[in-house]
């Protein structure tokens, strides 16, 4: 009985973590991860376009600005000289992500996230976002730190059944 429930409770614990994303394996063009100081990416190949401060609309956010590579940006917070990345979205400075194995573009379909993630994004939901007169779709998938399951999410948009832009989305 003992051996049973074992192995029970290992398969529960492998279905639950097989539909996270780990946020350390997430890298931006196949080198810049979710976390890292301002002088690593000021050294990386890709050019800051601007440093600007947290706006209004964002006024919940701790980080002091908002630093921007296309129309990408990471938030940063000058007390650790940290950038945690926000929002990418794909343009001429950012042509991929990679999750692990999994390489993601502006040429990524619905179907094809839908098959990599098919218990959170076999369905997907209509959302508008501020400012912007285009309706997406979206789905979103848990994210685990250092193998621990959180509350935050990776949140895919889709545009026209293809993938423009991905959100860390973190509870407020």
């Amino acid at each position: 009985m003992k051996q049973t429930l074992f192995i029970i409770f290992i398969g529960l614990t492998s279905f639950v973590h097989a539909q996270s994303i780990d946020i350390g394996d997430i890298k931006i063009n196949g080198i810049i991860g979710y976390s890292l100081t301002l002088d690593k990416l000021r050294s990386s190949n890709l050019e800051i376009d601007s440093i600007k401060p947290i706006p209004e609309l964002m006024d919940m956010s701790m980080a002091d600005s908002l630093v921007y590579i296309g129309r990408t940006y990471f938030e940063y917070f000058a007390n650790s000289n940290k950038c945690i990345l926000s929002v990418i979205q794909f343009d001429c400075k950012i042509s991929e992500v990679r999750i692990g194995s999994l390489t993601l573009s502006n040429l990524t379909t619905i179907e094809s996230i839908q098959d990599n993630f098919p218990e959170d994004c076999q369905s997907t939901s209509s959302i508008e976002i501020y400012q912007d007169p285009k309706t997406y779709r979206t789905c979103g998938v848990p994210i685990s730190a250092n193998g621990q399951l959180t509350d935050s999410r990776l949140l895919f948009f889709f545009l026209e059944g293809k993938l423009t832009r991905i959100d860390i989305w973190e509870p407020s």
